[in-house]
């Protein structure tokens, strides 16, 4: 029998039998980062013109942040492409598990404590791992699973310009009909094509280090990516105070379009490379920690227990309610509680880990054995 912690989370280093902690490192940042999208943007939205007009420095500083942590997703899949997926039954039968676990948990849960109510249907729902309460992202990623042995036949076979060439492309098309006016249906980089295309981007950066970043330090990656988000930052404050000055230009135009749509799209170009800026950043780092890599072995749980549609709005509405506090003691009370948020996953987690390595795994493991499926 294999050993079952190997199949423990979403992505596991196919050829390397010692995780590096300095992605693991990158996993935990980018969770985090997915925290401080959720509390800023879903929570309070962007700052108002009245309040650039009121408070621009710190308007501002929101902004910022915002940019700063949008890479999060798209630096998920780029580790997901560099290190490759082998679509295998227990790695893909432990990701469905996973998401059944947390979908049908975060319901009986809220049930229980009556902010739900019960309902049939909803329970037989709750037993695919596809339903649309527990987000978008595992729908998409399993679809990228499901397609990972054609990615990776065509990486091994191609030659290095005929893969950049086809990132190219795909960039160039997600660019151009997809971000902006989404004839591709990219949905600002919720979708099957954007994973596509950052898988391949992934999967270059591993075959072809020498390329791009053979050379050169941390530091300078790490400029180079915040200098990206300062620049998205700028577009739509400046849309915003534009309207402060010439109130002709409608209000919209910096709270919603200009934001939405130019710099907080995962399908941005900007973002892409600033997320590729990021993890070659992380991977000049030299880092071994069994306890970075226990943690971020459980890093996706804080994404299904918060995001889960049913639970989200309960996770708003009271970090808005933070908000009544003054500045100084909400900031206290908003980190303590994000902390709480992210160790208590990691935790219940565990409880997750524990069913699956003396129950769920070794029945898949037998039924395998028994119709002897060949991988």
């Amino acid at each position: 029998m294999n050993d079952y912690k190997n199949y423990f989370y979403l992505v596991v280093p196919p050829s390397r039998s010692v995780r590096q902690s300095n992605f693991e490192l990158l996993r935990i940042v980018a969770m985090i980062f997915i925290l401080i999208l959720h509390v800023d943007h879903l929570s309070f939205g962007f700052p108002s013109t009245q309040e650039i007009a009121a408070s621009p420095f710190s308007a501002f500083l929101r902004t910022w942040l915002e940019t700063i942590a949008v890479v999060a997703v798209n630096t998920f899949v780029l580790i997901s492409g560099y290190f490759g997926i082998r679509l295998q039954v227990e790695r893909f039968a432990g990701l469905l598990f996973q998401s059944v676990f947390y979908i049908m948990g975060v319901y009986l849960v809220l049930v229980a404590v009556g902010w739900e109510a019960f309902s049939v249907g909803h329970f037989v729902r709750c037993l695919s791992p596809l339903d649309p309460s527990g987000g978008w992202f595992i729908p998409v990623y399993i679809g990228l699973m499901l397609l990972s042995p054609i990615l990776n036949a065509f990486v091994t076979q191609a030659r290095e310009k005929d893969l950049l060439g086809i990132i190219i492309a795909l960039l160039l098309m997600q660019s151009v009909f997809g971000w902006g006016i989404d004839h591709l249906k990219v949905g600002a980089g919720y979708s099957l094509f954007s994973f596509i295309l950052l898988y391949l981007i992934g999967q270059y950066l591993r075959k072809y280090p020498e390329t791009f970043y053979s050379k050169g330090k941390a530091s300078r990656y790490l400029g180079i990516y915040l200098g990206i988000s300062l620049l998205n930052a700028f577009i739509p404050y400046v849309a915003s105070a534009l309207h402060l000055l010439l109130p002709s230009i409608p209000s919209d135009l910096g709270n919603h379009k200009m934001i939405s749509i130019i710099p907080l799209a995962y399908s941005s170009p900007l973002n892409i490379i600033g997320a590729v800026c990021l993890f070659i950043a992380f991977s000049r780092l030299k880092i071994r920690s069994h306890l970075i890599n226990w943690v971020a072995s459980s890093v996706l749980a804080v994404y299904l227990i918060h995001c889960n549609e049913h639970l989200i709005h309960h996770f708003i509405a009271f970090v808005r309610q933070l908000r009544l506090y003054p500045t100084g003691t909400f900031l206290v009370y908003l980190v303590g509680f994000l902390i709480v948020v992210f160790i208590g996953s990691i935790l219940i987690d565990q409880v997750r880990k524990i069913l699956w390595g003396a129950i769920v795994f070794p029945l898949l493991d037998k039924i395998r054995s028994l119709i002897a499926l060949p991988f």
